[in-house]
């Protein structure tokens, strides 16, 4: 028998439930995401906070004056602007300036008072405004140039201006992703910038409350516990069949002229390559960059201290940090060298006792002994390529 009723398929009410149930999924998908994001920024934040990575160079400059510690920030930051200030504030009778790759030059090699304007240079043109900026602010009684060649080729661009815009806070909470991510600061470091221990490492930025990473009151940059800083090879390095760069040699040139009627005592130093990197360059028999260079230098009448070759310094690559950045112990060695020529208001502001002593006993190390973190291991004086038989 036929019958009226409806008959309902049980599939259907399965159907006119699912997307309830998806709505469900997804909010709470959402709110998983959301509290995942929110928990990041709250500890992104504390981070940032704590470690005072937002203070700006100039700031910080003045912070460091009073409290001490190092200056070490994670992000980029405008470095001339933070060494031009802490220059003013020492307000130093001696004046070294140049590229990253005299980071490691020591403050205390010197019996004057002495500034280490290391990394704010990779052109002749920011070399000679970060001077010209400096001396109107306090005259030096002597500045020492480290000088790189690569800035005189010709093909060198000029280094484009920092960033004057601060970077957003919210982008900023991203930072210390990136931090994680690249390597810069380890998961436990990170654990401990949110949640800091009594014995918290004193300072101002990211690297340097964390790994102890940072530029310290000489100017000087402390490697921190894990490994020393140095220079990168720039591309136009053993580029070198070509003659140097007349408008960049007129730049130093007009730059010193300004120095000496100032009275202000200058001193060049070619800082030191590695034996490799140095052969490679004699051996080059197209090479007219840097013999070309060389006289160029000497015709500015300065004393030019040339200490390419690590060899004449009595040093060995072991005391490099890489092809092109020395370490603190070859750059007490450089400062030894021109105490021992006299004759200057740079070399009498130097401690020979001191060079003399710390040179002895860290012979064929990158690292100085005594200058070196209370907690770092002592590994970290030597080269990785270089045993601690050396």
């Amino acid at each position: 028998m036929l019958s009226n009723q409806v008959i309902t398929s049980p599939r259907r009410g399965v159907w006119r439930d699912r997307p309830s149930r998806r709505k469900r999924v997804v909010l709470a998908l959402l709110a998983l995401a959301t509290i995942l994001t929110g928990s990041y920024c709250l500890v992104s934040a504390l981070v940032l906070f704590r470690v005072q990575e937002m203070t700006p160079p100039v700031l910080a400059a003045q912070l460091q004056e009073r409290h001490g510690g190092l200056y070490g920030p994670a992000r980029e930051v405008d470095l001339a602007a933070y060494k031009l200030e802490r220059y003013g504030e020492r307000r130093p009778d001696i004046l070294v300036v140049g590229s990253k790759r005299l980071a490691a030059l020591p403050g205390e090699a010197f019996a004057a008072p002495a500034y280490n304007a290391a990394g704010i240079a990779d052109t002749v043109g920011q070399l000679a405004a970060f001077v010209r900026a400096a001396v109107a602010s306090h005259a030096p009684k002597s500045i020492l140039i480290g000088v790189d060649y690569w800035w005189f080729h010709p093909d060198a661009v000029a280094a484009p201006a920092p960033a004057a815009q601060r970077e957003s806070f919210v982008g900023q909470l991203l930072d210390p992703l990136l931090w994680l991510l690249t390597g810069r600061v380890s998961l436990g470091e990170f654990v401990d910038g949110a949640f800091p221990t009594a014995d918290a490492t004193p300072g101002i930025g990211a690297l340097a409350m964390l790994d102890g990473q940072g530029w310290d009151a000489y100017g000087r940059y402390e490697g921190g516990r894990s490994a020393s800083a140095g220079a990168t090879e720039p591309s136009l390095a053993r580029t070198l069949h070509v003659g140097p760069s007349a408008e960049a040699l007129k730049e130093l040139n007009d730059l010193v002229a300004e120095l000496n009627d100032r009275s202000i005592e200058v001193v060049l130093m070619i800082p030191p390559v590695s034996t490799s990197l140095h052969l490679a360059l004699a051996r080059d028999a197209d090479n007219r960059l840097l013999p070309l260079w060389r006289d160029a230098l000497r015709a500015l009448g300065q004393k030019v201290f040339d200490f390419e070759d690590p060899s004449v310094l009595g040093a060995t690559d072991c005391e490099l940090i890489n092809d092109i950045s020395g370490g603190e112990v070859i750059y007490l060695r450089a400062l030894d060298a021109i105490g021992n020529y006299g004759g200057t208001s740079l070399s009498q502001g130097i401690d020979r006792d001191i060079t003399t002593s710390l040179i002895g006993s860290n012979a064929d190390h990158v690292r100085v002994a005594e200058l070196l973190p209370a907690d770092a291991p002592t590994d970290i004086q030597f080269r990785s390529d270089c045993g601690k038989d050396k």
